[in-house]
């Protein structure tokens, strides 16, 4: 295993995460089925915010992107909390492992790496709302990540390859995300 990628886990461990496993880019292929769920817009982020579509770019624009990298570490970082009842913890979770994801890639810039894209898991929630629904510009640009999903990753199936759980539990959460480097 290559330096960096030891690296990575060794932080990924440091800072809480709990499933780390190493893969190859090629792996994530968006998938239109995917976004079809984004154009559906039952979470109302679609236009409303930039790390969703259309303004994370077209799948042709997505694919172009992944094949800049090699390699990859798939991240799941959980929290045991009342996921029905206690939005407040689920939220702050979730911005959690979105500054992990971006440690994880300042680790990875240590090593010399300088190509390196974190994916998060779930929207981003750097604001509170989202400069595209206000028409404002992001304040964010170099810290706000785009997740799996919105790049029409079926993270569902991906999960089943690494024969992880997949299911959502009522009294814990469990956030993806990965690092391309």
């Amino acid at each position: 295993m290559e330096t960096s990628v030891i690296s990575v886990l060794k932080c990924a461990r440091r800072l809480g995460i709990g499933i780390c496993l190493e893969f190859s880019a090629e792996l994530l292929v968006p998938e239109q089925r995917i976004r079809n769920f984004c154009l559906e817009n039952k979470c109302g982020n679609y236009r409303n915010h930039y790390m969703c579509p259309p303004y994370v770019g077209s799948l042709r624009e997505i694919k172009a992107q992944l094949k800049k990298f090699q390699r990859g570490v798939l991240l799941q970082y959980s929290k045991s909390l009342d996921v029905i009842n206690d939005n407040e913890s689920l939220k702050q979770s979730k911005i959690d492992f979105h500054k992990k994801i971006l440690r994880l890639e300042e680790c990875l810039k240590s090593e010399g790496i300088k190509h390196v894209w974190g994916l998060i898991g779930g929207n981003c929630e750097l604001c509170e709302v989202c400069g595209a629904k206000l028409g404002e510009p992001c304040p964010y640009p170099d810290r706000a990540r785009p997740s799996l999903e919105s790049i029409a990753i079926d993270v569902l199936a991906l999960l089943n390859k690494f024969g992880l759980d997949n299911k959502f539990h009522p009294d814990k959460v469990t956030w993806t995300g990965c690092i391309l480097f």
